[in-house]
């Protein structure tokens, strides 16, 4: 008899942590600050389902062959829907591109396998017309995937260091810069860029939370992200009033819709790994993006009217010398 009362008492106690559980993360507001368009009206309504299940909204990043199915989707599902562009760098229509992606409305774009390193000047144009424009900058980084083929490809995973992305920070410094994937196999390299620069941030999409799951390593984040904000009061070497570095880190998923609770779960195990407090969790999951993007985590409406005047830079020098995060 004394067992069984244990046992109901036990089934009891996992309903409660499930149903706690549950009802957290259908609070919990999520951007996937990293996911590729679909080419179909049926990719449309499974990210609508799914990602209005988890309180989600996804930037889409968009090639020009997809344009008009993306667009009606954010006219169509402004809450769940945040329109990025995608553009290939070397192609002498990039320039055009962004310009179309701008004035439709699309509030960031996507740059992938350049022909030479992310900082040559032959992007610079496009760098700055982002910057102009008010454009989130996302760059792949570190090792990409390469499809088995007797067709030659001028590409390669040393062209998207995440080291490059320092000169694109000093050198449009009133912009957002996202790197794709941390710079993987390069975290040191992500993370010292990240360290000196307040707009720059990182997805930690692709194999990486794999890997380090299968070597049950996550907490190694917490040796390469390793400096505190107020740290920059007591020493010249970490950025006064930047922000705290896993804070650097957004959510992103780089897969189908129907991987969004995988990765959920696996960017949770990588924040209890490293012990990141609460309000930085919340940050990382969706606000800092809604920051950068002006949208109301409540409503999921944007609270910035797109296009963006020319001009109206994302983020601010001056007003993060303040003392303000620069937003």
């Amino acid at each position: 008899m004394q067992a069984s009362r244990f046992r109901v008492l036990y089934l009891l106690i996992v309903l409660v942590v499930l149903s706690y559980g549950q009802a957290l993360c259908a609070k919990r507001f999520v951007i996937d600050s990293h996911i590729h368009a679909g080419h179909d009206q049926d990719w449309v309504q499974r990210v609508v389902k799914i990602y209005r299940e988890h309180n989600a909204m996804a930037c889409v990043l968009t090639f020009m062959e997809d344009f008009e199915l993306i667009k009606n989707a954010v006219r169509e599902y402004p809450n769940v829907f945040i329109g990025y562009g995608r553009v290939r760098p070397d192609d002498p229509n990039a320039v055009r591109e962004i310009e179309e992606f701008y004035k439709a409305g699309f509030v960031g774009m996507k740059f992938h396998s350049p022909e030479k390193n992310w900082d040559d000047p032959k992007y610079h144009q496009l760098y700055r017309m982002c910057e102009q424009y008010g454009l989130v900058m996302l760059f792949h980084t570190g090792i990409t995937s390469r499809s088995i083929t007797d067709r030659p490809v001028f590409q390669s995973t040393m062209r998207m260091r995440p080291g490059y992305l320092d000169l694109i920070a000093r050198m449009c410094p009133r912009t957002v810069i996202q790197g794709a994937h941390f710079g993987n196999p390069w975290y040191d390299e992500a993370a010292e860029v990240c360290r000196w620069s307040p707009n720059v941030f990182f997805d930690i999409t692709g194999s990486t939370l794999h890997k380090l799951i299968k070597l049950n390593d996550l907490e190694r984040f917490s040796k390469i992200l390793w400096w505190k904000a107020e740290e920059g009061e007591t020493t010249a070497h970490t950025l006064k009033g930047g922000p705290d570095a896993f804070e650097h880190i957004v959510f992103g998923t780089d897969e189908q819709p129907e991987g969004l609770p995988g990765n959920i779960e696996r960017f949770q195990m990588f924040l209890d790994a490293n012990k990141i407090p609460e309000a930085s969790r919340a940050k990382m999951w969706g606000l800092t993006m809604a920051r950068i993007l002006g949208i109301d985590p409540e409503t999921h409406k944007f609270t910035k009217k797109y296009p963006l005047p020319p001009g109206s830079f994302l983020f601010n020098p001056e007003k993060f010398r303040q003392g303000g995060d620069g937003y």
